[in-house]
């Protein structure tokens, strides 16, 4: 009986399409209930130091927030109710001129900070999302597309919102290619035609504070920094939002937007 067990422990933890799908990072921090997937595959509950695979489906929970080391040097940090894809992901040190990264923003948002790949070959970098494509020049940034469910939750236009905090990036489509300098919020139309660029946030920025130039605020164990560049986060702990108490959310940060 312990090895029938055990033979199935081993089908599911080396199963095949984790097998053949290249590693591409893992979790460095995990708050809620979030989750990813491979074509094919279980979902599988993300845990601090759980693997990211390329072709992995991500998804956060309505509490959920998530920090994620690829194998590049790059980090990420997506916010609560977001969907984000790896699309695709390879990398070596020994070629990083030859890596690439490509992901897919679905819905909600992100802050990360790049790494080699786009470092070595800024081309072989790109964050698709509904209406845009988002290339690099070495950067640190944010993203949040506003769907009709946070249009009607927040009064906000919908679109792809964004703040770039270190270096540049690039707003692409069929209609517009724009470069978006350091301090610089801008917004794309639900259309993806109509482009405004401004030093001054956009009102959805009061909601959503980790967007801006601010990392996260909140009671300590309730929320986590969108990405801590100055590695000031200490990342040894898993943790949970906690109900009421030190733990609930800070009144400074505005309404949830998603129900």
């Amino acid at each position: 009986m312990t090895k029938w067990l055990l033979q199935i422990v081993v089908a599911v933890v080396f199963s095949p399409s984790a097998m053949s799908a290249e590693k591409a990072g893992h979790v460095l921090l995990s708050v809620g209930s979030n989750t990813a997937q491979l074509p094919k595959s279980d979902v599988r509950l993300l845990k601090r130091k759980s693997e990211i695979y390329s072709l992995d489906s991500i998804a956060t929970g309505p509490n959920g927030r998530l920090q994620i080391r690829f194998t590049d040097g790059s980090r990420l940090s997506l916010r609560p109710d977001t969907f984000f894809n790896v699309e695709e992901y390879r990398f070596s040190k020994n070629k990083p001129e030859d890596g690439k990264s490509v992901y897919r923003l679905l819905k909600g948002g992100l802050r990360t900070l790049t790494g080699a790949i786009s470092d070595n070959n800024k081309e072989n970098y790109q964050v698709h999302t509904p209406i845009a494509t988002i290339g690099v020049r070495g950067t640190h940034y944010t993203l949040f597309y506003c769907d009709k469910t946070c249009q009607e939750t927040t009064r906000a236009q919908m679109g792809l919102y964004g703040y770039v905090l270190e270096g540049k990036i690039v707003v692409g489509n069929k209609s517009i290619k724009a470069p978006i300098q350091m301090g610089r919020y801008f917004f794309l139309g639900g259309d993806g035609s109509n482009l405004k660029i401004r030093q001054p946030p956009f009102k959805l920025f009061e909601l959503l504070q980790d967007l801006g130039p601010d990392l996260m605020s909140g009671s300590e164990g309730n929320q986590i920094p969108a990405l801590d560049a100055n590695e000031r986060l200490n990342l040894n702990l898993d943790v949970a939002p906690k109900q009421g108490g030190a733990n609930a959310p800070s009144p400074n940060r505005g309404p949830n937007i998603y129900p």
